[in-house]
Order: structure tokens, then sequence, then C-alpha cells
């Protein structure tokens, strides 16, 4: 027998223990400065202002500050691979869209992030269903009437799409439908939202919290909601099913991840605030009023709806052929 065995083992338990040690002193310590959360999408879409929220409502109760940081574009690549590196120490989150998940490892061959390795999932906080909404000018005012002038003029039809998921529903209704419309790519809700305002497009697809308050003024119309079912905010509006595509349904999922090895003692905080603060009556009032649904999740249920969503959607990615280089 090797006698330095017994000792080995020894201080094998005391370095595991001083690690666990050092970990709940970081934990309870956390957080001790300014948290920087970071939102994919521009100021004032649905992403923002529910990842404003979010900061807001962390900052009382941590109580920290939580400063929200705008970083659009590239179908939200930038915001992810920022996250990704960054250190793994709870003081920077990112705002994760089910595209940055699940959809863009099917759609780019170089992908400088890798959701699964590079991030650890904290909590599923919202799911947003889209609005197909038009211009007071458009000619049609129904999806049968849209699928109809679209099958008689293919490609010459339109249609502004503000991020990935966006444009897979898009995707996913010409494929249903036999229909072919022109995607016009656009960096977030807000500024497609005023483009269609001012007639500089005419027709879209945005998160019905950027665009039920202008279909409530009249300055644009719904021709549909992607949900499966109608929406409490505008029951008036039909869903993209039953008004002429059956079996239609799509809406966005967002949830807050971290940069992986960020110690698990703050994700379990992290998670413990973010489900507290969803469930609240306020977060229902809020972001209700918006179209917006809170969610809640623990790590692992967000992990398990990563990889779930990840094959169903490699699955309607590869169905369409679509690939973006």
């Amino acid at each position: 027998m090797n006698p330095t065995a017994p000792s080995r083992c020894v201080r094998a338990f005391f370095v595991v223990l001083a690690l666990c040690l050092t970990g709940s002193a970081f934990a309870q310590s956390y957080p001790n400065r300014p948290i920087r959360l970071i939102v994919s999408f521009p100021p004032g879409g649905p992403a923002d202002v529910l990842g404003r929220f979010i900061a807001q409502k962390l900052s009382e109760s941590l109580p920290q500050q939580v400063v929200v940081d705008n970083r659009p574009g590239a179908n939200s690549i930038i915001a992810a691979e920022i996250t990704a590196r960054a250190a793994p120490d709870g003081y920077t989150l990112l705002m994760a869209i089910d595209g940055a998940m699940v959809m863009n490892p099917w759609l780019y061959t170089r992908l400088p992030y890798d959701p699964v390795k590079d991030f650890a999932p904290i909590a599923l906080v919202a799911t947003i269903p889209n609005i197909i909404v038009a211009h007071p000018s458009f000619p049609q005012n129904t999806i049968k009437e849209l699928i109809a002038a679209a099958k008689a003029h293919p490609g010459e039809i339109n249609i502004a799409t503000s991020a990935l998921p966006v444009q897979l529903a898009i995707e996913m209704l010409m494929a249903q439908s036999g229909t072919k419309f022109t995607l016009v790519p656009y960096k977030g809700g807000s500024t497609s939202i005023s483009d269609l305002v001012g007639g500089t497009i005419l027709l879209s697809i945005e998160g019905v919290s950027t665009a039920l308050p202008f279909v409530r003024n009249g300055k644009v119309k719904a021709l549909a909601v992607s949900s499966p079912e109608r929406l409490r905010q505008a029951p008036d509006v039909p869903t993209v099913a039953e008004s002429g595509l059956p079996g239609y349904a799509f809406e966005v999922w967002q949830s807050v991840v971290a940069p992986a090895g960020t110690p698990r003692e703050v994700i379990e905080r992290l998670n413990g605030e973010l489900v507290r603060m969803m469930k609240t009556p306020e977060a229902a009032e809020r972001l209700g009023t918006l179209g917006i649904s809170p969610a809640t999740s623990t790590p692992d249920e967000l992990a398990g709806r990563i990889r779930t969503d990840t094959e169903r959607w490699g699955k309607v990615i590869r169905d369409i052929g679509m690939k973006i280089e």
C-alpha cells in the first residue's frame, strides 16, 4: 500500500472544501457592484421593455444597480458573443431570445459562441406572440386576402422582419401557405414599426408589445396574431390559424443566461429573484398589457427547453432549407 495515499486524499478533501467555502463566500457577498444586462435589440422593442422591467426589479431586490446594455444586430450574435466572453462572475447577464439559443446554430456555418457550452441557463422569463400588422393603406385586411395576393404576385409584397424568430415566422407562413414574400430586415421592432406607421413599408410582423399601441390608435391595422389562441389584450384580432392557415402557431420566448462557469450559488440566487418577480401581479399587469406573458422556470428546466427547441427548430429550418452565411 502506498503510504502517501491517505495524505493525498486528505489534501484533495481540503482543496475541495476550500473551493466550496470560497464559492459560498462569493455567493454571500454577491452582488457588490453594478450588474450589466445585455439586450440584443435597440431600445423600444419588446425585448428592451422586458429587459428594463427586469433590470428595475433586480435593482430593487438585490439591491444593486442593474444596467441595460443594448447591443443589437446580427440576429443577436453580437450580444451573445459579448456575454459568452465575459467573466463568469454574475456581473454580465444576457436577455437570451430563442433565436440566439436554438435557431442560430442551424442557420450559421460559423457561430462565434456555443449556446450550450458557453452559457449557464438561469430562467425563462416570458413568451411573446407576434402580430401581423399593416399600414392603413395596405389593400388586404385578412390573412386569407394576404395569402391570395401573395400567390397572385409572388415576391412582390414586402414584409418587415425585426429579428431572426420573426423571420422564421414568415418562413413558416410561406412554407405552409405556398407563398413568397420579400423580407426586409430591421435591427429591431422600434425601427420597423416606425417605418410602418410612416408608410415607408406597408406590412410587418411585430411583437405584440410593439404593435398594439399603434393598433389601438388606428395608425396601423392588425391582420392576425401568431399565437395558438386569441390574446386577451386584443380579443377582436383573429389568430393566423383561424383566419386562413390552420395549424399555424408561433411565439418567441425570452430567458436570462450567464457566461458558463458562473457559480451555481449565483445562478440560484438570480433564478429565485427572477421567478419571484415574474409571478407578481405587477409583472402580469405591466407586461400583460403589452402582450408579454410572464413565465418562469428552474435553470435545469430552461436547459431542457433549449435542448428540445434546438431539435424542433432544427427540423423546421432543414425543411425550409434556410441558411445564413
